[in-house]
């Protein structure tokens, strides 16, 4: 309730260039250095949420703007890391309708801590692999 429904024609369904992934990446790590990762999590979180476009097939979409995010994230100085990419991703799909979540694990021993983005219950930006042996942390 209280969330509102567009016809297909009216979303934004194309998925984003590489320049729109990159641009996403940089906000994304600016706001990480200047207002830490609680305030850049609350500001990826409110990206046009409201608004969200229940019927539509999303997959492609978000297997697209994951492998643009994915190929950005290499080309960015310095390397953009998962929390980047995974933030960036979110935003990207958020504005677009999608509902996707935001996932962080940890290993306690031999510690790791991963970020991921999760459709429909799957990771979209890593593989099961990776993020097996990991414990995901509740929502934040």
């Amino acid at each position: 309730m209280g969330e509102h429904y567009r016809p297909a024609h009216e979303t934004h369904l194309g998925s984003p260039s590489l320049f729109s992934c990159f641009f996403y990446l940089c906000r994304v790590a600016i706001q990480l250095r200047i207002y830490g990762f609680a305030k850049t999590l609350k500001s990826v979180r409110e990206s046009n949420t409201k608004i969200c476009y229940d019927g539509v097939e999303w997959s492609p979409l978000v297997a697209r703007t994951a492998h643009n995010i994915a190929i950005a994230g290499a080309l960015f100085p310095g390397r953009a890391r998962c929390l980047e990419q995974s933030l960036a991703l979110i935003a990207m799909l958020r504005r677009r309708g999608v509902r996707v979540e935001f996932k962080l694990g940890v290993q306690p021993y031999r510690f790791r801590a991963h970020a991921w983005v999760e459709y429909n219950g799957l990771p979209v930006n890593e593989s099961g692999e990776v993020i097996d042996g990991l414990v995901s942390l509740p929502s934040i």
